[in-house]
């Protein structure tokens, strides 16, 4: 996927080397999104002095929710243009409760990301409004954190770690011209987005600190170390905006 994102990013300084600025535009915007292949992120676990248990699953995705979006473009043609997005997604949180008898314990995990979208967009010039679709990748910077607080008030946090990763994004809409360098935009786009994070640092009720490692491979004999975790960021949503060109 590295050598993927390599080849987008110098595909597009390549296509770009020639600018001509009058060809050059800009666009901003923002939207909501829906969950996309959500995973199970926690369960709700409610139990008795019998010993009897009832779960409930608490899935989704923390691509859900708003998002803020811009982009620089350049168009090769009337058909076909390349560009460089910027997009961050707002926080989102999703709880998990544990409940036996008296004792409580509810978990928040919220995420969010900043990501950059090297992107292709074919357009479909006819008068008055221009339909377009675009794909490209996706190279992005998730941030996680959980919180746990119990009925005694005790609060456990943890923040995970991994740095970059990548995905897929793309979509369609219509641009509109307002006059002749404004153009009001409209699109349904997709995130395609799983973040394998590398460890979660936890800090317990009375501040000490220790990091645990995710690993694929491991023994009993690794302190601080348990398997692989998944954590889902792919949306489908609505975005509008505007493109300025120069």
């Amino acid at each position: 996927m590295k050598n993927v994102a390599l080849f987008y990013f110098f595909l597009f300084v390549f296509l770009s080397s020639g600018l001509s600025f009058s060809q050059v535009y800009f666009k901003i915007g923002g939207g909501y999104n829906l969950d996309f292949n959500s995973f199970n992120v926690g369960t709700n676990v409610t139990g008795s002095t019998s010993e009897d248990y009832s779960y409930e699953a608490v899935n989704g995705s923390f691509g859900k929710g708003p998002n803020i979006a811009g982009a620089i473009g350049y168009n090769f043609s009337s058909y076909l243009a390349g560009e460089l997005g910027v997009v961050y997604k707002l926080s989102t949180e999703f709880e998990e409760n544990y409940e036996f008898g008296t004792a409580t314990q509810t978990n928040t995990i919220k995420g969010s990301f900043l990501g950059f979208s090297p992107t292709l967009v074919i357009n479909v010039p006819v008068e008055n409004v221009k339909p377009f679709m675009k794909f490209g990748l996706l190279i992005a910077l998730p941030a996680t954190e959980l919180e746990s607080v119990n009925s005694n008030d005790d609060t456990e946090t943890g923040t995970f770690g991994g740095g970059v990763d990548f995905g897929l994004t793309g979509g369609v809409g219509i641009l509109v011209p307002i006059n002749t360098q404004i153009n009001f935009i409209a699109e349904l786009d997709f995130v395609s987005l799983t973040w394998k994070p590398d460890e979660i640092e936890v800090t317990d009720s009375e501040g000490m600190t220790e990091t645990i490692k995710f690993e694929d491979e491991w023994t009993s004999n690794d302190e601080n170390t348990q398997g692989p975790v998944f954590l889902p960021f792919s949306n489908v949503g609505l975005n509008v905006g505007i493109q300025i060109s120069l």
